[in-house]
């Protein structure tokens, strides 16, 4: 990877981890010291960061981390909510064996995430039952859209999952476990699709009640 790559990625890292909060300043000096790289190959990282909603360019000049708001939220989720049920639906259709003992080795990872109550462990084992489900998916534009939209619904998701004091690991292990469950006694796909649908919306109004006070904290 060339160092514009690197950056880029590291960016991105730091962007949807939280490690740079919304609406932060992204100072050129500090972030070249900090990856270690010039200025020409940091500067074409935060231009592909910009294009991609990452990053903002202010009236000045300079750059900053986008910021987050209720209403893209909820947009985003909203959208989210129909694209991964298809997903849900047809990977129910399309499930196997070894999708199934995968799934199932990491709803165990989740079990032992929550008794060590590791929230950042949570949220990227959700993700990976996800991405098993996304495999078993054959609506290649369906999948693609959901993947230019995959960054988004991570930052939103560690919102809710890092900021939400009142976070309860034990709610998303449920609610994976529960389709998990439905999966291997092979119910419906309407029936699959309906538990995802549930588990996104539940996960949104975790979103909701978390930006405000988040945006009030940040911006003190």
């Amino acid at each position: 990877m060339s160092a514009a790559d690197l950056a880029y990625e590291q960016l991105k890292t730091n962007i949807i981890e939280l490690m740079y909060a919304p609406s932060a300043p992204l100072r050129e000096e500090h972030l070249s010291k900090d990856l270690q790289i010039s200025r020409t190959p940091l500067r074409q990282a935060l231009y592909r960061l910009e294009l991609e909603g990452f990053v903002v360019k202010q009236s000045n000049g300079r750059m900053m981390v986008a910021p987050i708001t209720l209403q893209e939220a909820r947009d985003v989720f909203q959208v989210r909510e129909m694209l991964e049920s298809l997903v849900a639906r047809e990977a129910a259709e399309n499930m196997t064996e070894e999708s199934l003992y995968r799934l199932e080795d990491v709803v165990e990872l989740m079990h032992r995430a929550v008794k060590t109550n590791r929230s950042d462990e949570i949220v990227k084992h959700g993700e990976h039952f996800h991405q098993i489900l996304h495999a078993l998916s054959t609506n290649e534009t369906n999948k693609r859209f959901l993947q230019e939209l995959q960054n988004k619904i991570d930052r939103y998701r560690r919102i809710g999952g890092y900021k939400n004091p009142g976070y309860s690991l034990q709610t998303p292990l449920d609610e994976h476990e529960r389709i998990l469950q439905l999966l291997k006694a092979k119910k419906t796909g309407m029936d699959i699709e309906e538990a995802m649908r549930e588990h996104i919306r539940r996960s949104l109004v975790t979103i909701e009640e978390t930006i405000e006070p988040y945006v009030k904290e940040i911006g003190k």
